[in-house]
């Protein structure tokens, strides 16, 4: 799917390399740009065909160099990045992608998952809150709810909490979480919030009112590792 995705970067973007060409340059010259965009995109497609990524990336960093307007490859070069879990390059290219284009979501999505997984949570929140300011989805407000959570960010992250429990879509959408055997268990986002306000709550002093929510958020998932965990601590 992300490859794909890719690949029609590519090849809309290869209208837009070629449009940028400026008119004062010669024929000639226009004409090996040209031949050589058309090349570079050619190589990045065998590349990915064959599974050869430094090839791939290579080609991607070759038409950089005849673009006016760099998003679109970039947002290719962290894809790449991403899939092959070097987050301090999604990082760093997602970084360089907003100063062209502040208002790229995708951008602020993967750098956002990057800087998280890299430790830099408070750079991640920003990246996370200005995203929902842009999209307003309720799995972006959580991320945001959950990130305010972890940086002691209580009374921001209450009132995240509290606006997404008022949100129509929240039994719909899934969250995943990991177990203690490792594997990944998915639960109603409702479930997810309900356990994050009993956290929120029980930091507050209020072990009674936690526990209530955590019984709650069960009800909605029974099963849910993490709120037998939380509901557990409480009794010790």
């Amino acid at each position: 799917m992300i490859m794909k995705k890719i690949l029609f970067v590519l090849f809309v973007f290869g209208g837009i390399l070629q449009s940028n060409i400026t008119s004062a340059q010669s024929a000639d010259s226009i004409n090996f740009i040209s031949v050589d965009v058309q090349k570079n995109m050619a190589i990045h497609q065998l590349a990915m065909q064959f599974n050869d990524l430094p090839v791939a990336r290579m080609a991607l960093y070759n038409l950089l160099f005849f673009s006016n307007n760099q998003s679109a490859i970039l947002d290719s070069l962290a894809f790449m990045y991403y899939n092959s879990n070097q987050m301090p390059s999604v990082a760093l290219v997602t970084k360089e992608n907003l100063k062209i284009n502040p208002d790229n979501q995708q951008a602020l999505e993967l750098g956002a998952i990057a800087l998280n997984q890299l430790g830099a949570k408070d750079l991640a929140l920003d990246n996370y809150e200005k995203l929902f300011l842009k999209n307003n989805d309720s799995r972006t407000l959580y991320q945001v709810a959950f990130m305010q959570f972890e940086l002691k960010r209580f009374t921001e992250s209450k009132t995240s909490t509290d606006i997404l429990l008022k949100r129509t879509d929240i039994d719909e959408l899934k969250m995943r979480f990991n177990k203690l055997d490792k594997t990944q268990q998915e639960v109603s986002m409702r479930a997810a919030l309900l356990n994050l306000k009993g956290l929120l709550v029980q930091n507050d002093g209020d072990d009674q009112k936690a526990k209530e929510l955590f019984l709650e958020a069960l009800k909605v998932a029974p099963g849910f590792e993490q709120a037998q965990l939380n509901l557990s601590e409480i009794g010790k």
